[in-house]
């Protein structure tokens, strides 16, 4: 049967059968994934680019073809991940932009318009590589271009276009060094050919019905599924053939930055040669109005500084390769377990990196501007306005349920199953995200409220780690923190009052007691997780005594314990105190310092100081 048309059913349809067809190869593609570093996310990076595709068209149903793509290309570009997803983003964004007035297209006019778009998403990257979906997408749109002078037949040119895109991408086997060594074909460009082949077998078919014969891809109601990221990924370990051999620890750039910017004119050159001055693996995607930045660096927070004079920033995500490389390569191990946590704890980034933890980030607004926390937030900036700017305030709001999500995605590319030891959730509705975000994912990951924050959380997911690391399961390392939660001590000593009373949580004769006498509050948190004030003390400069006093209170000279101190802008103290108390313990005590998060800074401000114990077993 001939087709010499792609109206908006078909259209529709065609996207829908590519991006299902992508997303059925998440775990094989994050298996080979090496370049531009071996972070292992590619497939569930374009996944969720596809994801927001055929979410988007699931009941968007126009007769018009210009107006199904705009739809899919605005939706990509608003969800692109990763490098490969910023690009794929691009590609659909300048289709949409040539096509999007068009009721039907033809052969010649898809074909013009993907020549077009694969050289403008070239020029989206600061430095493109061949060898890469880049290639790919050349060749696809060539092939295409010179089949529909030939034939106006578009079953037959896409046909013949996706036999030349699958010579391509195995041509990609040899390109790059990075290729090479691992004996694999790029990742992103066979992600594209994915979509092709899912688009291909539909055209073919004119029916999506073999490809949702599976029941993972239909939800109760019979409507197409969109949460096929919570589907098991891929067990690495049933397929040595895909053996990454690269090591990105090395790599120049550690952070893959990515964020939406509003604008009235975006340069979008200009962008993307001020970022190729703070990383690599630039993509500038988009419009005057809009655009997608991808970008590789060392300083997130340098990167959103400068979207921030550009435009109205949002979207922000970062991701740390290095700790996502570590995952991948972990996940040949004993661990079958690995430990999310999110922003109410503090511990130090050497450890979550070291043990692989990955932390879901709050929203800090400073200034009416919304950051993650973490590598996206300078935290000595955020230090030097608490110390000079007397009016400085930011606010907190609880992570996403899509923070969530990713990183439960993240995480099940590589793990049998996932801990999630969660905030209180009798002061923020975090856990409760992170909960829903379990729901949809699956069976697989087990949510425990930790029902503390900041040093004490940090020490149960310390515990919760060496569980894992030695082999524990998600239920049995819940069921021991349930155990060692009743047995925590902890006390943050509160300095400066400024923030409290501001915020209204410390008002009226106590607030004017407090600050006449000079007394300064001992917060806790008690069984239910709420909370509670501990006690006072008099003077800020008897916080570290006032603190070594309840250690020594809840253990007694000589004990085992594993204690950890985090503080605002309080490092002297902070150590003070833990030299104090390692005086006081046995020495074989376990002692940690961290900064302190700012779930917590932001109400307990410059100076606070906060200890946590456990007693050691054994």
């Amino acid at each position: 049967m001939k087709i010499s048309y792609l109206d908006g059913p078909r259209l529709r349809m065609a996207l829908t059968a590519g991006s299902l067809s992508l997303m059925q190869n998440i775990g094989s593609l994050n298996a080979i994934n090496v370049f531009p570093v071996p972070d292992g996310d590619t497939g569930t990076n374009m996944a969720s680019t596809a994801r927001a595709i055929s979410a988007s068209l699931a009941t968007f149903c126009p007769k018009n073809a210009g107006s199904v793509l705009k739809r899919a290309a605005q939706s990509a570009l608003a969800a692109a991940k990763g490098n490969s997803g910023a690009i794929l983003a691009q590609f659909f964004s300048v289709l949409a932009e040539e096509l999007g007035h068009e009721a039907r297209i033809s052969a010649k006019q898809l074909a013009s318009a993907a020549v077009l778009a694969a050289e403008e998403t070239r020029r989206a990257l600061s430095i493109p590589k061949e060898g890469t979906i880049l290639t790919v997408l050349h060749d696809w749109a060539h092939a295409l271009h010179e089949k529909a002078q030939q034939s106006d037949d578009i079953l037959h040119v896409f046909i013949a276009a996706y036999e030349s895109a699958k010579t391509s991408l195995a041509k990609t086997k040899d390109m790059l060094p990075e290729m090479r060594r691992a004996g694999v074909v790029d990742a992103g460009a066979k992600g594209f050919v994915h979509m092709l082949d899912g688009i291909t077998q539909f055209i073919k078919s004119g029916s999506l019905k073999e490809m949702l014969r599976a029941d993972k891809w239909r939800s109760a109601s019979g409507e197409i599924a969109h949460d096929v990221l919570a589907e098991p990924l891929f067990d690495i370990q049933a397929h040595p053939e895909f053996e990454i051999l690269a090591d990105a620890d090395n790599a120049t750039f550690r952070y893959c930055t990515e964020a939406l910017v509003h604008g009235d004119k975006l340069d979008l050159d200009a962008m993307r040669a001020e970022l190729a001055t703070i990383g690599d693996s630039v993509v500038v995607a988009g419009s005057k109005s809009l655009a997608k930045i991808h970008v590789h660096a060392n300083s997130p927070s340098q990167v959103f500084d400068m979207l921030d004079s550009r435009g109205f920033v949002e979207a922000h995500k970062v991701d740390d390769m290095k700790l996502q490389t570590k995952l991948a390569h972990r996940a040949r191990g004993v661990q079958t377990c690995t430990i999310v946590t999110d922003t109410g704890c503090d511990l130090p980034e050497a450890f979550l990196l070291e043990h692989g933890v990955l932390k879901v980030p709050a929203l800090i607004t400073i200034d009416g501007k919304a950051r993650p926390d973490g590598p996206a937030l300078a935290i000595q900036k955020v230090y030097r306005l608490m110390k000079e700017r007397p009016d400085f305030a930011m606010s907190t709001s609880q992570p996403t349920d899509a923070a969530f999500s990713r990183a439960f995605a993240l995480a099940s590319a590589h793990s049998k199953e996932i801990l999630y030891v969660g905030l209180t959730s009798a002061l923020s509705g975090t856990f409760q995200a992170g909960v829903r975000a379990t729901r949809a994912l699956g069976g697989k990951i087990v949510a425990f409220d930790s029902k503390t924050v900041t040093s004490a959380q940090g020490l149960l997911v310390r515990r919760a780690v060496e569980m894992a690391e030695g082999g524990r399961d998600a239920q049995e390392i819940a069921r021991r923190l349930e155990g060692l939660r009743g047995q925590l001590v902890f006390f943050v000593a509160v300095r400066n009052l400024s923030s409290l009373i501001r915020s209204g949580r410390l008002h009226g004769l106590k607030s004017l007691i407090l600050r006449k006498f000079g007394l300064r509050p001992l917060l806790s948190t008690d069984q239910a997780g709420k909370a509670k004030t501990a006690g006072i003390y008099m003077g800020e400069r008897n916080t570290v005594t006032t603190l070594l006093s309840k250690v020594k209170k809840a253990f007694p000279s000589g004990s085992r314990v594993e204690l950890h101190v985090s503080h605002v802008d309080a490092a002297a103290d902070a150590q003070h105190l833990a030299d104090l108390c390692a005086a006081h313990l046995h020495r074989d005590s376990k002692i940690m310092i961290s900064e302190m998060g700012p779930v917590l800074a932001s109400l307990a401000w410059r100076g606070a100081i906060s200890v946590a114990g456990l007693p050691l077993e054994g």
